[in-house]
């Protein structure tokens, strides 16, 4: 994107957001004015009190008059403190409203976003944006404004004062500003790049700090602590200097608005005091020309930090506006339609020449390449699943099987061809209706840090409460015929199914025991159970078991099949597995290889074929009798 463009663009971004709240801004404004006009009438009563002192020689009428200076010249302070107070109110509730916004607007993006986004960039950068970047963003609207609106209105009414009073000296002071705004406009430009520089950093530690706490299971397993330690130490290290560095550059433009307003009172020392010496300009006007100056020093010195805070803040909101700008890769459709629920047997699946790659387009130049990306994974599915059936999907490791779960559960659209379920394409459907039918239990389960009962009614909740969805929540039994049954009592049957049952006794707080982050205080089985128990509640249309019964021992996912027999009657089941227990039961096996389907049918006959189906068992037969 050209520069000019992506400037014109971020402007546009920026003043959405200012106009949202454009009534607090001008309020602050105001407040701005009120203040800066009522404390630069304080320097012409404190010259009018000198040139009294001066003039009169009436000890009590110059005693009436300066305290009646005094009274003004308090009134004036503490009317133009208490606008000040208003003024930074207005402005900084309207700013912290906009953070409000950009952080929800950046979350709910988020939501939208597929799996190719979170591949190409790292949560640790995701979350200093949404923390950090919007953070600075908020300062550039709050400080920035402030002191720009601040320094304005200082400027105008005390440049028009200092004109009136004495236009040579005036023009004096302003000489010096040309010269050290070029050398400001320099140190700028260093700054921004600097600000890019250490934004990045900053990403790169969030992602260090976010991995480690994760796996810190195998950090301290592998004894590897001290070495990622010390690479921390480095980064960290790294980050501290670039800060410096930008600190150091910070500093200059500092240092610069510091010497512009000393430069100024220098001239005016210099040159106004022979003016009072000769009689040219009464003392009490120098004083009040002084004053003006001094009082512009703040406000030039402040613009040093809204440069600053400016740069640091356009370099954030260019990343935060990177994301709020993505398109989702899954769309739903102009005229969406929605499953129909009178089927006694819900859930149909039809693949008609289905193709698949998870690179599509050019989407990212950075990042981080899963190991499909740049193939196609699926070449031209073509197959039926009957509603209410249970089929698997069998192959090799990357044969394409948790793909096919991908896209059914339309995480992924595919490349090519079309995929239906009850005989209306799944991409005409209400995308997150049809997501609502289908309950998938990864083969990497993943658990929120709440409770586990919390956890098994996690996709519940939205049937609840959300009224995007137009599908109840159900309410009958997962064991029996009986009906109107709690949602507490739903979640004891669906542990009791998932086989969770016994091991909640053994829990402190049974099934109100809080699992930790990503389940971390739950065993691999634990958790691939609870998240079954999961997908069960919400009586899903279709259920996806993707190697889901891998880290749980033979016995136990017998007894979770036998549950499950029950559940699969009258939806379609969906089985993906390395492990041939639970093939008996299947109504038909898909074997995949390389992408395609090889071979269909059912245990019995696929073994006495030759092919992928075979060879499969007899590796897993012999694994068996290895380990017995």
């Amino acid at each position: 994107m050209q520069p000019e463009v992506k400037k014109a663009g971020r402007t546009k971004a920026l003043l959405v957001h200012f106009l949202s709240y454009k009534w607090w801004f001008l309020g602050g404004a105001i407040s701005l004015l009120v203040t800066n006009g009522l404390g630069l009438m304080i320097p012409s009563y404190i010259g009018q009190a000198i040139d009294t002192l001066r003039t009169n020689s009436n000890p009590e009428e110059t005693l009436s008059i300066l305290v009646s200076f005094g009274k003004t010249i308090i009134l004036l302070a503490v009317v133009g403190g208490i606008a000040r107070v208003f003024s930074r109110i207005f402005i900084f509730n309207a700013a912290r409203s906009i953070e409000f916004d950009i952080r929800n607007a950046l979350f709910g993006k988020l939501a939208t976003l597929g799996p190719r986004f979170f591949s190409s960039m790292s949560t640790g950068d995701i979350t200093s944006r949404v923390t950090n970047d919007v953070t600075y963003v908020r300062l550039l609207f709050a400080i920035a404004f402030l002191h720009i609106i601040n320094t304005s209105f200082a400027y105008i009414i005390a440049l028009n004062k200092m004109i009136h009073l004495n236009l040579r000296l005036t023009i004096y002071v302003l000489l010096t500003y040309p010269i050290l705004l070029l050398i400001v406009r320099r140190i700028v430009l260093a700054l921004h790049q600097q600000v890019i520089v250490v934004q990045s950093h900053l990403s790169l530690l969030s992602t260090k700090i976010q991995e480690n706490l994760s796996g810190i299971a195998v950090v301290q397993t592998y004894a590897i602590q001290d070495r990622e330690s010390a690479d921390f130490a480095e980064l960290n290290d790294a980050f501290v200097g670039k800060n410096l560095k930008l600190a150091l550059i910070r500093g200059g433009i500092g240092t610069t608005m510091i010497l512009l307003g000393s430069m100024g009172t220098a001239i005016v020392l210099i040159f106004g005091s022979a003016d009072v010496a000769s009689g040219q300009v009464p003392l009490g006007e120098f004083v009040e020309f002084n004053a003006y100056v001094v009082a512009l020093a703040f406000p030039t010195m402040a613009m040093g930090w809204v440069f600053s805070v400016w740069k640091r803040g356009v370099a954030s909101f260019d990343r935060v506006d990177d994301i709020l700008k993505r398109v989702p890769e899954i769309l739903e459709s102009p005229s969406p339609k929605s499953l129909p629920s009178s089927l006694e047997k819900r859930g149909a699946i039809r693949f008609e020449k289905v193709c698949f790659s998870y690179e599509q387009g050019n989407e990212k130049k950075d990042r981080n390449v899963t190991p499909h990306e740049g193939k196609e994974v699926l070449h031209t599915l073509d197959f039926e699943i009957p509603a209410g059936s249970t089929v698997a999907f069998v192959g090799r490791t990357g044969s394409g099987k948790t793909s096919i779960a991908n896209l059914i559960s339309r995480l992924y659209d595919p490349s090519s061809g079309r995929i239906f379920i009850d005989d209306l394409p799944l991409n005409e459907l209400r995308l997150r209706e049809a997501r609502s039918e289908i309950g998938m239990v990864p083969q990497d389960p993943f658990l929120f840090s709440m409770t586990i009962g919390e956890n098994v009614r996690f996709g519940l909740d939205s049937l609840e409460h959300d009224a995007g969805l137009l599908r109840d929540a159900p309410t009958h039994s997962l064991i029996d015929d009986r009906t109107d049954l709690s949602q507490d009592e739903r979640i004891d049957q669906a542990l009791e199914i998932a086989g969770l049952n016994f091991d909640i006794d053994t829990f402190p707080d049974g099934k109100d025991t809080i699992v930790g982050e990503r389940g971390v205080t739950l065993s691999g089985g634990q958790k691939q159970r609870v998240t079954i128990a999961r997908a069960l509640l919400v009586d899903p249309r279709i259920l996806i078991l993707d190697d889901a019964l891998s880290s749980i021992d033979t016995q136990t996912e017998k007894i979770i099949l036998d549950h499950l027999d029950k559940i699969m009657e009258n939806r379609t089941s969906i089985i993906i597995t390395h492990r041939f227990n639970a093939l008996s039961r299947v109504d038909k096996i898909f074997v995949i290889d390389e992408g395609k389907i090889v071979q269909e049918g059912i245990h019995a006959d696929l073994i006495l074929e030759d092919g992928v189906y075979r060879e499969l068992w007899e590796h897993q037969q012999l694994s068996e009798e290895l380990n017995k």
